[in-house]
C-alpha cells in the first residue's frame, strides 16, 4: 500500500528551515510493509505549499494519507497564531483530487483534542491516539475492521467512536526514523540552527508541572531507548547526511541522569563533531555534569524552572527553590563558551507586585551574570486541558469547567493564558515592560555583547550560527 504521510503546514515560515517531522519519521519505520513517502509542506512558501501537496499527490498516488497535527497553536500569549486552522483547507485540497482516498489524524495536537478535531473535520476517516508506531500498522491491516485494532478513532453509524486504550510502546522496541531517501530528503532539514534536527532518547515524564500536556501525552513512566542505539543514530546522521548541529527533543533530558550521562559519555568516546541543543531540569545539577554536556558538544542549554519566585516554583510543582536558580546561575558561569537559556512565566497562582517585578528582573540579573550568551524569555501559561492550572482556572472563574480550550482564532487564542482579573494591573505592567524589553533592551544588549566581542577580536555567541539564547519552548 502506497502512504502518504503529510507534515501540518504551520501557516507561518517565520523558521529559515522548518523542524523534521520526527514524529512521521518513526510511524514511516513502523510501516515497512508499505510504500512510504513524507511530504513536509514548510518546506514551500505559503503561496505554492500547497500546488506542491497536489504535485505530490499526483506524482505518488497514495492509497492512503495520514496528516501529523503537531500544534494546535503557538502558547505564546506574545505570539498568537492558531496552527490548527491551515489543516481543514488541507484536507479539502486532497479530497479534490481523489474524493474516495481515507484520510487518518495523528500527532501530539491531535491527540489533545482527538474527538473535537474528529467533529470538526467530518473527512477525516479515522484518528491515531497517542503514540501511533504500533497502532497505525495494525489499522492499515485491518481497514475493513477498524473497531479491532486499539488506540482508534473512526466513524460508525455516522458518530465518532474510540476503540479503546492501548497501551504505549515500548520505545526500545520502535525501529530507528526511516530517512531513506524515497521517504524522506534529509538534507532539506541541514540549516544554521541546532533545533532543527531532533534526537529522541526516551518517552514520558516523571515531572509534575502543573501547566504541561506532555505526561497526558507520552505517559509519566519514563521508557529509555538503549545508549548505543541513540549515538548510533547520531554517528549515522553524521555520516550519511553531515549533520553538524541537532537537539535532543526529551521534555527533561538529563531524567533520569544516569541514562543521560551514559549517552554523553559514549558521545565522547567516539568522538563525535556535533554540536547539539538540550533542555535540562535544575534540581540535581552539578558544574561536572555541565562540564560533560559541552565536552560532548553541547552549544546550548535551555532549563525551564517557570517560576521566578518561591511561591511561584510552588504554585506549578516544579520542586524547585529559588536557591536552586541562583546555584544554576553560578555552575553555568564556569562552563564558559556555551549558551544558557531559562524560560519563565509570569502571572502566576498568588502573584502580587514583588513576584512580578522579581520575575522581570530575573533575566537582566541571568545576563549581566553570564554576559553574551545567557538570558531568559518570559511569558504567560497557556491553559490545556486534564492540567491541575485548568483546574485552577476553572476555580478562579477565568474558564469555564465546560471549556474545551480549542481555540477558533487568535482572539479566542488570547483569553486561554492565565492572567487573572486580580492581576489585571501587573499584566499590564509585564506587558509594557516585555515589549520594551523585546523591541529596545534585547536588541541593545545582543548589539552590545556583540560589539565588544569584536573589539576583542572573539566571536560573539550572536554571531555563531547554533541557535544561542533560543528560549521559546514547543511540543516535539
Amino acid at each position: 500500500m502506497k502512504v502518504l504521510l503529510i507534515q501540518q503546514d504551520m501557516g507561518t515560515r517565520e523558521a529559515q528551515v522548518p523542524n523534521l517531522p520526527i514524529g512521521l519519521t518513526y510511524i514511516a519505520s513502523a510501516l515497512k510493509n508499505h510504500q512510504v513517502k513524507i511530504f513536509d509542506p514548510n518546506l514551500y512558501p505559503l503561496s505554492s505549499a500547497m500546488d506542491e501537496l497536489k504535485n505530490e499527490m499526483q506524482k505518488f498516488k497514495p492509497d492512503i494519507i495520514g496528516i501529523s497535527i503537531r500544534n494546535i497553536d503557538t502558547t505564546n500569549f506574545r505570539n498568537k497564531h492558531v496552527y490548527f486552522n491551515t489543516v481543514k483547507p488541507m484536507v479539502l485540497a486532497i479530497k479534490e483530487i481523489n474524493p474516495e482516498i481515507k484520510i487518518l489524524a495523528g500527532g501530539s495536537g491531535f491527540s489533545m483534542f482527538a474527538e473535537i478535531i474528529m467533529k470538526k473535520i467530518p473527512e477525516f476517516d479515522f484518528g491515531i491516539f497517542l503514540e501511533g508506531e504500533k497502532s497505525t500498522p495494525e489499522l492499515l491491516a485491518n481497514l475493513n475492521n477498524p473497531e479491532n485494532v486499539k488506540g482508534i478513532f473512526m466513524r460508525k453509524n455516522n458518530q465518532v467512536i474510540y476503540t479503546g486504550d492501548r497501551p504505549l510502546p515500548e520505545f526500545s522496541e520502535i525501529p530507528m526514523p526511516e530517512t531513506a531517501t524515497e521517504v524522506i530528503d534529509m538534507k532539506n532539514y541541514l540549516g544554521p540552527s541546532y533545533n532543527i534536527i531532533g534526537i529522541q532518547t526516551k518517552r514520558g515524564c516523571l515531572l509534575n508541572c502543573a501547566y504541561c500536556s506532555y505526561p497526558n501525552l507520552n505517559g509519566r513512566q519514563v521508557r529509555l531507548r538503549d545508549t548505543k542505539d541513540i549515538v548510533d543514530q547520531i554517528e549515522y546522521f553524521i555520516n550519511q547526511f553531515g549533520m553538524e548541529r541537532f537537539v535532543f527533543v526529551d521534555s527533561v533530558f538529563n531524567v533520569p541522569e544516569g541514562h543521560a550521562r551514559k549517552i554523553l559519555e559514549e558521545m565522547i568516546r567516539r568522538n563525535l563533531d556535533v554540536q547539539f541543543g538540550v533542555w535540562c531540569h535544575m534540581k540535581g545539577i552539578t558544574e561536572e555534569f555541565l562540564e560533560l554536556l559541552k565536552k560532548a558538544g553541547a552549544v546550548q542549554i535551555d532549563f525551564s524552572p517557570d517560576a521566578a519566585t518561591n511561591k511561584g516554583l510552588s504554585a506549578l510543582k516544579k520542586g524547585l527553590t529559588e536557591q536552586d536558580i541562583k546555584n544554576t546561575i553560578n555552575m553555568a558561569r564556569k562552563i564558559k563558551g556555551i549558551g544558557i537559556g531559562f524560560g519563565l512565566f509570569t502571572s502566576l497562582p498568588g502573584y502580587n507586585l514583588t513576584d512580578t517585578i522579581k520575575t522581570l528582573i530575573l533575566p537582566f540579573k541571568i545576563q549581566l551574570s553570564l554576559p553574551g550568551r545567557g538570558g531568559g524569555g518570559i511569558s504567560y501559561i497557556k491553559i490545556e486541558p486534564d492540567t491541575h492550572i485548568r483546574d485552577i482556572a476553572v476555580k478562579e472563574g477565568l474558564i469555564s469547567k465546560d471549556d474545551d480550550l480549542f481555540p477558533k482564532d487568535e482572539n479566542d487564542l488570547a483569553r486561554m493564558f492565565y492572567r487573572p482579573y486580580s492581576q489585571r494591573y501587573l499584566n499590564m505592567l509585564a506587558d509594557g515592560f516585555l515589549g520594551m524589553f523585546e523591541r529596545v533592551l534585547k536588541p541593545t544588549a545582543v548589539f552590545v555583547f556583540r560589539t565588544l566581542a569584536r573589539i576583542k577580536g572573539k566571536k560573539s555567541a550572536y554571531d555563531q550560527k547554533t541557535g544561542f539564547v533560543s528560549f521559546q519552548k514547543t511540543k516535539k
